[in-house]
């Protein structure tokens, strides 16, 4: 009951605050980015029976509109946002409101290429010190600008995450990936791509894995071929631009070794199978 009453206080006092107009700092060297149309993701949502507080709510542009997570268990909310595309990300500025039961100082900012482990598995920003209610803060990444397509705002601890309004400073970089919506033998998306002096994509990363996962997102057929064979001859699976076969991605209970078959990712969840060499489908150049 204590808890719950916690909650709707913090989240009245949120809703009457007058905002406030974040400014771009100079010392970011970078544009703000325009997050609208960006994907946004929470631990959950606090509700209080006429409204979520949803991830999306802080990146409307309105800084009396804050989103808010509401774990059961109160342990290790975050928020993310997925940029939907490469950028070099130089500062981070975050509003939240001016309430003494929001505490975020301890949380952290990861950003890097992966989703995985609710986006800790990427290189830290930095931590949130000083990140006092009813200011704009701005976060420099310790170190210098950071590679990425996700920027998450985790908590160690059980405090919630508020964020009231975040706004990203950086430059969009171009992908090495070119989907082809054509719909092709693995032989012929192989010829393809050689033809044009590229190569059927290979995926050697959990970097890279994300990156093929995003163009192929816009894929008109179920699958796209990668550059992954396995060739009876020699009884194993080899990249078509000669590297290892380290880094796998395989859908549960799909690899089998067989011939005349090369992997192909799913366009909903990125997973690997193995599909006929003679069944036709979109492809992914490495350019």
């Amino acid at each position: 009951m204590l808890w719950s009453v916690l909650v709707i206080f913090t989240i009245g006092v949120i809703e009457k605050y007058p905002g406030a107009i974040i400014e771009s700092p100079d010392k970011c060297n970078a544009s703000i980015l325009t997050l609208t149309g960006k994907e946004t993701f929470q631990t959950s949502d606090y509700s209080d029976h006429t409204r979520n507080y949803s991830s999306d709510r802080a990146i409307d542009g309105n800084t009396k509109s804050c989103s808010h997570t509401c774990s059961e268990s109160k342990a290790n909310d975050w928020w993310r946002i997925d940029l939907l595309g490469l950028y070099e990300i130089s500062c981070i500025s975050l509003y939240n409101t001016d309430q003494k039961n929001i505490k975020m100082s301890s949380a952290e900012i990861y950003i890097g290429n992966s989703s995985e482990k609710t986006g800790t598995a990427n290189k830290r920003c930095t931590t949130l010190h000083g990140f006092n209610p009813g200011t704009n803060k701005t976060f420099i990444c310790d170190g210098k600008p950071i590679l990425g397509r996700y920027v998450t705002v985790y908590q160690h601890n059980s405090d919630f995450v508020v964020l009231c309004e975040v706004q990203i400073y950086g430059t969009k970089k171009d992908l090495r990936w070119k989907l082809i919506k054509e719909n092709k033998t693995w032989v012929d998306a192989l010829y393809y791509c050689r033809d044009r002096n590229m190569d059927l994509v290979s995926i050697l990363n959990e970097d890279s894995q994300g990156w093929v996962e995003l163009e192929a997102k816009q894929a008109n057929t179920p699958f796209v071929w990668l550059g992954l064979h396995y060739s009876c001859t020699l009884v194993f699976w080899f990249w078509v631009d000669d590297h290892r076969l380290e880094y796998t991605h395989w859908d549960s209970g799909k690899k089998i070794d067989e011939c005349d078959t090369s992997a192909a990712m799913a366009v909903n969840g990125g997973l690997w199978s193995i599909k006929p060499d003679n069944e036709k489908l979109n492809f992914i150049c490495a350019v």
